[in-house]
């Protein structure tokens, strides 16, 4: 997925001082009434794959969630932005397996069990869980599936997710339009599907847990044509009851018919977007929002921080599986000489830059992710050393380098621009600040016409593969500085072709090495999510592939 076009999106800040929070804490706001009282307590059954729930729970009530913008779409094929995303995840679909606990892998949800995988690792026979049914009631059956992969593949969808199924044989005809169906999609009867792959792909399973694959009815994709994008049916563990864009809310209830029973606990959850995020936290403190869809912001980091029980009281720093870094276009004239790039992470104080986001990243300046689980690393993380970045900069004739810093304006990179630029400055390379709006950067970064330009990446995977592949390999999707390493694309592909995690977890820790050998930017921070929610809404959890998971989460009687 393209991170600086949509959900990867790092979330950005607003302005609004220490007085304003102070304010907004001590303002006695009339409390809205609450739709959907909670009744009663009771101990959970078995909840979806993902974070624990602890017992007993409340059940009833309703949650409300903030948001700034529309998602772009409803529609798990075509919506990308953090809104549409965590609507997608968390809310009305439920793929063949989801992923398990806080960090854990796949794990069987609409699939009765794991996927059986052929010895040669191309085969990938899934058995579909017995009384799965859409929310209009009709049951789910193999066919849903290769009729709503087929779809998303479909050239004139022209979906975001395609090239995630581009493993499967066949795939690739269908998206380039040369053919109407998926030769690598079987089905054996109602509840068995069959999957061909053209390589072993360590990565597949993953992709099974991610909300564009989960099925879909035809029928009321047909029946509803562009409105199913506001009024979509699926399988998850709301329905859609109302889509109001004149008062810009959306309204979802428990599904009668999600596949785990007892769940959710809250009967109603309404999205409201249009909200400038200042009003955002006022509302939150005066109790007319239970969650932050967007989180924290960290423009106001400062505030926060300055005051413990507001912090304490309202934020959870959740730890996510995504870098952030400064992207170098190595086709400029002296980008490309990897003494350069070395040269720039030397100048580079990460210690100082992770300071400036309060909390929603932690300085790592290694191109993974700071807490991949079971990784052997063996790269070595970039020291400031001022000397060597100009003895670098002057064995690759780059003395007088002068390079230009587009960003568009969002905490924290106007800040952390201003920051590099003084830090780079004393190894003698001069940084010219270039803001733009959000749409001019997109299409910089994606035409080449930036030298240096922010970058950040949210795993929907927990895979450095989801990571590497997308932004490191030569052809990635978002590899917006044109960097290529035959050896790096050589790991990688050997990695997504590994039997076991073990392996493809050795091979990546080659790649992370060889990539720190030579920098495609300057890496500076691992992500973290500054959830923030009302203290009434109890076992609040979010991962950074899924968002919030509003159906183990209750709220206080």
């Amino acid at each position: 997925m393209k991170e600086s076009l949509g959900r990867r999106t790092l979330l950005h800040g607003f302005g609004l001082g220490a007085a304003g929070l102070m304010l907004a804490a001590c303002t006695d706001a009339k409390r809205p009434e609450r739709a959907a009282a909670v009744t009663r307590t009771s101990t959970p059954g078995r909840t979806a794959p993902g974070p624990r729930t602890p017992g007993p729970v409340a059940t009833g009530g309703r949650v409300v969630t903030g948001w700034s913008e529309e998602a772009q779409s409803y529609d798990p094929a075509v919506g990308y932005d953090l809104h549409a995303w965590e609507v997608s995840t968390s809310v009305l679909f439920t793929p063949l397996f989801q992923f398990d606990g806080q960090s854990g892998g796949p794990a069987p949800s609409a699939a009765a069990c794991l996927p059986q995988v052929s010895e040669d690792g191309r085969v990938y026979t899934i058995h579909l869980r017995p009384g799965v049914r859409f929310h209009h009631g009709r049951a789910v059956t193999a066919d849903d599936y290769i009729a709503t992969w087929t779809r998303v593949l479909d050239p004139e969808l022209a979906s975001w997710a395609a090239s995630y199924l581009f493993s499967i044989e066949g795939a690739v005809e269908v998206n380039a339009g040369k053919r109407k169906s998926v030769s690598g999609l079987r089905r054996i009867d109602d509840h068995t599907l069959e999957v061909r792959l053209l390589a072993p792909d360590i990565t597949f399973a993953g992709v099974l847990c991610q909300p564009f694959t989960a099925a879909l009815p035809m029928e009321e994709i047909r029946r509803l044509g562009k409105d199913f994008g506001r009024r979509p049916v699926g399988t998850g563990p709301f329905v859609i009851t109302s889509y109001d864009r004149r008062r810009q809310r959306a309204v979802f209830r428990r599904n009668p018919h999600y596949l785990w029973k007892g769940t959710p606990f809250i009967e109603r959850l309404e999205y409201r977007w249009g909200i400038a995020q200042a009003m955002q936290l006022r509302q939150l403190m005066s109790g007319e929002l239970d969650v932050l869809g967007e989180g924290a912001p960290v423009a106001l980091g400062p505030q926060i921080n300055s005051q413990p029980d507001l912090r304490e009281r309202y934020v959870v720093p959740i730890p996510l599986q995504g870098t952030s870094w400064i992207g170098l276009d190595t086709g400029h004239r002296h980008l490309r000489d990897r003494r350069v790039r070395q040269a720039l992470n030397h100048a580079t104080d990460t210690e100082v830059l992770g300071r400036l986001t309060y909390g929603s990243q932690e300085p790592s300046s290694l191109p993974f992710p700071k807490h991949l689980p079971d990784f052997p690393r063996t790269a070595r993380p970039y020291r400031r050393d001022i000397d060597r970045a100009r003895s670098l900069l002057a064995e690759a004739g780059a003395t007088d380098l002068r390079l230009r810093f587009a960003h568009d304006g969002s905490a924290p990179w106007e800040r952390l621009s201003q920051v590099v630029q003084q830090q780079w400055r004393e190894a003698g390379v001069e940084v010219t600040i270039d803001p733009m709006s959000k749409s001019a950067l997109d299409q910089a970064m994606a035409g080449g016409q930036c030298d240096i330009f922010p970058r950040h990446w949210y795993m929907i995977n927990p895979n450095a593969l989801d990571l590497a592949g997308n932004c490191f390999a030569s052809d990635g999707s978002s590899n917006y500085g044109g960097y290529a390493n035959k050896a790096v694309d050589a790991l990688l592909a050997e990695a997504r072709r590994s039997r076991t995690l073990t392996d493809c977890n050795r091979l990546l820790a080659q790649a992370e090495q060889l990539l720190s050998e030579d920098p495609p930017g300057v890496f500076f921070s691992s992500l973290n999510f500054l959830a923030a929610r009302n203290p009434r809404v109890r076992n609040y959890h979010m991962r950074g592939e899924t968002g919030s998971y509003y159906d183990r989460l209750w709220v206080s009687p």
